[in-house]
């Protein structure tokens, strides 16, 4: 098995871009000095498209919207910078919940006596901060809570007589080793569940 490292979603909005984005950065800054990577970095293209004063109507919305799903699905966690309120961050917050991901909603703005505060859930964390300082720490906990050390990766079990016949024989019908098959197994079981 390779290295694994933690892969972070992270969205804000483009609207009023120059005042999220130094949060915005010092939210992926987090993500790296936290040992886990930005899977998709969209802040240098957010900032051309901010100082060029580009139009919505010249922006290619829908192909943003299925890169930032794309992200979503492949990322182990996401972090959602949601000051702005604005729509696009509640849609990638939901879609985060649907496919199961660790997700932390952060705000500059006070929770209570807003919509948001009424979102409770095991994958679901809501902080408020109004420092980078802050920020910054608030994400490094929040990965180092959701990261799975490489070590817990691997898993042994013992297994009864009727269970090691099955894999030794399905092993031999298909040529893929045992733990492949059991993963595979487990795989399709996920999938059954989603």
């Amino acid at each position: 098995m390779g290295n694994f490292t933690t892969q972070v979603h992270v969205t804000g909005s483009a609207r009023q871009f120059s005042e999220d984005e130094p949060y915005l950065r010092a939210i992926m800054q987090a993500v790296y000095d936290s040992h886990a990577i930005v899977f998709r970095n969209w802040l240098d293209a957010a900032t051309s498209r901010s100082k060029n004063n580009a139009r919505d109507q010249d922006t290619d919305w829908e192909a943003i919207l299925n890169d930032n799903i794309e992200a979503i699905k492949k990322s182990d966690l996401v972090i959602v910078e949601a000051t702005q309120a604005r729509f696009s961050q509640g849609l990638q917050a939901y879609t985060a919940a649907r496919y199961k991901k660790p997700t932390l909603i952060i705000t500059r703005n006070p929770v209570k006596g807003h919509f948001i505060s009424g979102v409770a859930g095991k994958l679901i964390t809501i902080k408020e901060y109004s420092t980078e300082d802050e920020l910054r720490a608030t994400v490094a906990k929040f990965i180092k809570q959701n990261t799975i050390p490489e070590k817990d990766l691997r898993f042994n079990m013992i297994l009864d007589r009727r269970i090691y016949k099955y894999l030794r024989d399905t092993s031999y019908e298909t040529g893929k080793n045992k733990s492949q098959i059991v993963r595979e197994l487990l795989e399709k079981d996920i999938e059954r569940r989603k």
